[in-house]
């Protein structure tokens, strides 16, 4: 009797489906990654940059996302070769894509009305921030681009 009732279990333990691994789309029509999310409980979009070293939010939209920022002594250099300091942002409680909360001990805010704009007209999507390689890094985030999708691991 045992014999019989092994294989049975075998079987019916190899018919298990697996859980697919969780993911975002990626809408790449403008030749960037955007990815849907929420800023403090309130839908928007992210950049995803994998050549951004920090997370930075616009500081235009401070009001309707409910965070301030201040003045920070950390300075960015960007592709335009000018360097400035940037402003630390103040109050973000929770930033997540795709409902996974993204940790950041330390989030930056910076005048990006420009690269709002030139985004809005090109996805019509209105981005709020860029999520920068540290945290793509640090919460196993795969971009498969052939897919246009954003995995968590």
């Amino acid at each position: 009797m045992k014999r019989k009732f092994l294989p049975l279990i075998f079987i019916a333990t190899g018919c298990a489906t697996a859980h697919p691994p969780s993911y975002s789309l990626i809408d790449t029509s403008c030749n960037i990654c955007i990815v849907s999310g929420e800023l403090n409980g309130k839908k928007t979009y992210f950049l995803i940059d994998t050549g951004a070293g920090i997370t930075t939010l616009d500081l235009n939209q401070c009001k309707y996302f409910g965070f301030t920022y201040s003045l920070s002594d950390v300075e960015v250099g960007g592709f335009s070769n000018s360097i400035s300091n940037i402003k630390e942002a103040r109050g973000v409680q929770s930033i997540s894509i795709n409902g996974t909360k993204i940790p950041e001990s330390t989030v930056y805010a910076e005048n990006m009305s420009n690269l709002v704009q030139y985004i809005e007209r090109c996805s019509y999507k209105r981005i709020s921030g860029i999520i920068g390689l540290p945290v793509i890094k640090s919460q196993g985030m795969v971009i498969d681009l052939v897919n246009n999708k954003l995995y968590k691991q």
